[in-house]
């Protein structure tokens, strides 16, 4: 599920939200304020990943 990151332009809110379609994302609203004015924001991720090696796996 496509989670997108919002900022309300009335309280100045930084939120997240689940968006199943196109007509949500037109329909976000603050969980604070209750202000439909919000921006989306770019978002970044993490994959979770290691370049380090394990210390007993003989390799450096």
């Amino acid at each position: 599920m496509p989670i997108f990151e919002y900022q309300c332009e009335e309280c100045e809110t930084t939120f997240e939200c689940i968006i199943l379609s196109s007509r949500q994302r037109e329909e976000a609203e603050c969980p604070v304020c209750g202000s439909k004015e919000v921006e989306r924001l770019f978002s970044t991720f993490s994959a979770g990943s290691s370049c380090a090696a394990p210390a007993s796996s003989g390799f450096s």
